[in-house]
């Protein structure tokens, strides 16, 4: 094998690792996403929710009009009745933080997993 050959097949080699490398970053980011879509979800008063920031701004609109209570949709786009909005506002508020923050933790630990060297090595 020629020196061009070799250099080429250890170019070869180190594109096939970097492609392998990050098709396995993809898919733990992936599954930190399925995760944290997990994690938002609440159940309460007979009902389930996907917390996002929408519901947390539509659950603040309605406790800053004085609403004490409401009826809203869950996930299933049922209706129900939420007795008590500023504790089902501070419920999910605190769950998206929670969540988010754990995710923001695990999502840098991954990234900085990464080796930016080989990348380097490819270029």
């Amino acid at each position: 094998m020629s020196e061009n050959e070799k250099s080429n097949a250890e170019r070869l080699e180190k594109a096939l690792h970097f492609s392998n490398t990050m098709q396995t970053f993809n898919l733990a980011k992936n599954n930190l996403k399925v995760k944290v879509q997990n994690l938002l979800s609440f159940s309460a008063y007979g009902g389930t929710f996907t917390v996002n920031q929408e519901l947390i701004g539509f659950i603040g609109t309605l406790v800053n009009m004085g609403k004490k209570e409401g009826v809203i949709l869950d996930k299933n786009e049922n209706p129900i009745q939420i007795e008590d909005l500023e504790d089902f506002l501070e419920d999910i508020t605190s769950l998206y933080f929670e969540s988010v923050n754990e995710y923001y933790n695990d999502y840098q630990k991954l990234k900085s997993s990464r080796k930016i060297d080989k990348v380097l090595d490819i270029l």
